[in-house]
């Protein structure tokens, strides 16, 4: 399964990287296992939307039963 990262996690991690979310329910449950695949963003995470196939989720959200991609996305500012 492909992960995508994004902006300074992208510098942290690469930008995209490999992931098995198998064991996962919810997107509460993937965030946690990004969290250990990926400890250098652990930090970071709790900051950080998921999309699960182009879509923002919450923690609280089940995972649709065909994932095709995952993209996690800091905070954006602009001015």
């Amino acid at each position: 399964m492909k992960i995508k990262f994004f902006a300074h996690l992208a510098l942290k991690t690469g930008e995209e990287r490999e992931i098995n979310p198998a064991s996962c329910t919810y997107v509460g449950e993937l965030r946690d296992l990004i969290s250990s695949e990926f400890p250098e963003i652990a930090l970071d995470l709790p900051n950080c939307m998921l999309a699960v196939n182009m879509e923002f989720k919450q923690d609280e959200d089940r995972l649709p039963e065909t994932i095709e991609e995952i993209a996690v996305i800091p905070p954006v500012s602009g001015g």
